[in-house]
């Protein structure tokens, strides 16, 4: 066990065979890959922001190569290699790429890779995993769904079936229990953040199962679960990451997660030397996550709930549920 007193801050200079990853005339390099389209609408999209407001706001930081689309394992371990040959921080957007990092950050010492909302298995001197509590906005949207739904069946649509995601089931549901212990809270994995065909057939089984308030932890398979809620009198939509009220009528609000600027303050610490080595996990005090609702939604009990709910959840009076959160790893760890 490390303890954070002794995490090690990533800023190591070059050695042979690694001398790419070095600032060259005073600028840091930095590359970017994703197992999703850069252009997603969602999660990949807000991350890339977040990377590209950390290069606008200093110039001596440069965005070099961007991988997108890295969707199978060897695109992953091809990608993060080539990327770690000329960049000094690699930034691997992606629960699914935990494999691929740890495989590919041993063979450059010197390259400090940013992996998102995944952690590794053990401790690597050059490697910040960074995650945020998304099940505590889970929390408060379950809270929410539960108040909204007439049959006091709720679901959540994900896509592969990994603990940044189950995170958002088990916070609905314990927060569909907070506001009311009949409420049932069904999940549904695609295996694929941007099908939309998949997430549509999903939604439909929801919908024919009762379900009326569906949360989507998707990118653009999102449409899919628009698609299946139009027409159905009733029937609300949630999103993650950030506010898509004008994508479809039905939506409800959205458990914000503000991952543009998680990724710009880690990407500028990580090429300033001071975003420690291991596992860093941003909350609601950090002011990462927010739950809020699309203009015109929700009743003013739902507006009271959801506060009541996250000053709760601030205060420590309520306790996250097991599986709410990322399970702490055995390595350094921090809480922002």
């Amino acid at each position: 066990m490390i303890s954070l007193a002794t995490a090690i801050p990533v800023a190591l200079a070059g050695c042979d065979g690694n001398s790419a990853g070095e600032k060259t005339d005073g600028v840091t390099n930095i590359g970017f890959l994703a197992p999703a389209p850069r252009n997603d609408g969602g999660f990949t999209q807000y991350a890339l922001a977040g990377v590209q407001a950390a290069v606008d706001a200093d110039p001596t930081l440069k965005l070099t190569s961007i991988v997108d689309n890295a969707a199978e394992s060897q695109q992953q371990i091809d990608g993060l290699t080539s990327l770690a040959a000329k960049n000094k921080v690699v930034v691997a957007d992606g629960a699914v790429l935990n494999k691929a990092v740890a495989v590919v950050a041993p063979k450059y010492p010197d390259t400090h890779f940013v992996l998102i909302a995944s952690d590794l298995e053990s401790l690597a001197n050059n490697v910040s995993s960074v995650t945020v509590a998304v099940g505590l906005n889970a929390i408060v949207a379950g809270a929410v769904a539960s108040n909204q739904s007439k049959s006091k069946k709720i679901g959540m649509i994900a896509g592969p079936e990994v603990p940044s995601s189950t995170a958002w089931y088990y916070g609905m549901k314990q927060g569909a229990a907070a506001e009311n212990a009949q409420t049932q809270v069904s999940q549904a994995y695609t295996n694929d953040y941007n099908d939309v065909g998949k997430a549509k057939q999903a939604a439909e089984a929801m919908i024919a199962n009762g379900v009326d308030q569906i949360l989507s932890d998707l990118d653009s398979g999102s449409t899919g679960i628009y698609q299946a809620a139009d027409g159905k009198a009733g029937t609300g939509v949630y999103n993650v990451f950030a506010l898509h009220c004008d994508d479809n009528p039905n939506i409800i609000g959205s458990g914000i997660v503000n991952w543009s600027d998680v990724l710009k303050t880690a990407v500028t610490e990580a090429a300033a030397g001071k975003l420690p080595a291991g596992a860093i996990s941003f909350g609601l005090k950090s002011g990462a996550l927010s739950y809020q609702f699309c203009p015109g939604k929700g009743t003013d009990a739902q507006k009271a709930l959801a506060e009541k709910i996250t000053s709760q959840i601030s205060d420590g009076s309520i306790t996250p549920a097991e599986g709410v959160l990322l399970p702490k790893p055995s390595y350094a760890y921090e809480q922002r």
